[in-house]
Parts: C-alpha cells; sequence; structure tokens
C-alpha cells in the first residue's frame, strides 16, 4: 500500500492536498484524481490566504483586546500624568474599543472564509462527484466564499 504516514502538525487545508496530491502521483492515476487535485490547488491557495488573513487579524484582535481590558488600570495608573491627557481621555478609550471590534470582526470574517475553504477542500477530497460538476460546484462556492463583507438587509416583512 505505500507509505502512508502523514504529517499531522499541518492544517486541514494542507492536509487534504497532501491527501490528493499523494492520489493524483499514485501510479497509473486516473484523470480524474489529477483533475480532482487540480481544482483543490486551486480552493487550497484561498484557504492558505484566508488563513494567513486570520492569523493576523486573530493577534492584532488578542492584543487590542487585551489594550481594551488593561486600560481602566492603565487610567488610574497614569491619572496623576499632567501631560498624558490624549491617554486617559474618554476618546481615545471609546477608539481603542472601537478598533479591538473592529480586528475581532475581521478575525471572524477570515475565519469563517477559511472554515469554509477548508470544507470545500474536504468535499474535493471525499466527495463522490465527478471533476466537471464538481468544478462548477466549487465555482459556486468560491463565488459565494469571496463575497465581501455583507450586512443584514431587512426584509420587507420585518419593516413592519
Amino acid at each position: 500500500m505505500g507509505k502512508l504516514a502523514y504529517d499531522l502538525r499541518q492544517t486541514s487545508g494542507a492536509f487534504l492536498l497532501d491527501v490528493l496530491r499523494r492520489r493524483a502521483e499514485a501510479d497509473n492515476a486516473p484523470d480524474d484524481v489529477v483533475r480532482r487535485y487540480e481544482i483543490a490547488c486551486d480552493v487550497y491557495i484561498k484557504q492558505w490566504s484566508y488563513a494567513v488573513l486570520n492569523k493576523v487579524f486573530f493577534w492584532l484582535a488578542l492584543v487590542a483586546t487585551l489594550a481594551v481590558l488593561v486600560w481602566p488600570v492603565l487610567l488610574a495608573t497614569l491619572e496623576s500624568l499632567e501631560g498624558l491627557k490624549l491617554v486617559t481621555s474618554a476618546i481615545t478609550q471609546a477608539m481603542a474599543t472601537a478598533v479591538a471590534a473592529f480586528f475581532v470582526g475581521l478575525y471572524l470574517h477570515y475565519k469563517s472564509r477559511q472554515a469554509s475553504a477548508e470544507t470545500l477542500l474536504r468535499t474535493i477530497a471525499f466527495g463522490d462527484l465527478p471533476p466537471e460538476k464538481l468544478a462548477e460546484a466549487v465555482n459556486e462556492e468560491l463565488s459565494r466564499i469571496d463575497q465581501g463583507v455583507r450586512f443584514r438587509s431587512q426584509s420587507k416583512d420585518e419593516n413592519g
């Protein structure tokens, strides 16, 4: 059966791509298997990009959220320092909170996109759609994933 040991210290996307690569590189691999791997490579590029953005905004959100949590202690400590009115200002605290919320929102946005791309890779790796239908389904799902930040609009029923 050959060497089946996988590196289990990798992202789900990298693991799934590795599974598909091994299948495609096997002796006498059918064209469908190779095509499935090629489709997965396209999805993996998106998944990897979303994973990078997800990690960047995770750390920014973490730092900003810690700054918001530490702010009251900072205010109590710096209250006596006359030259730091900007730091002790409520406006500055509100802005720091808004920035933290913005980073958390971006983290959640890119995390959901990364998870969607990984789910799509699972469908490619373990699903049974033929490559032609799979390519169609992948294009449709990537179009949905690639939509920007969406805001919920009220329907006529909700307006009263």
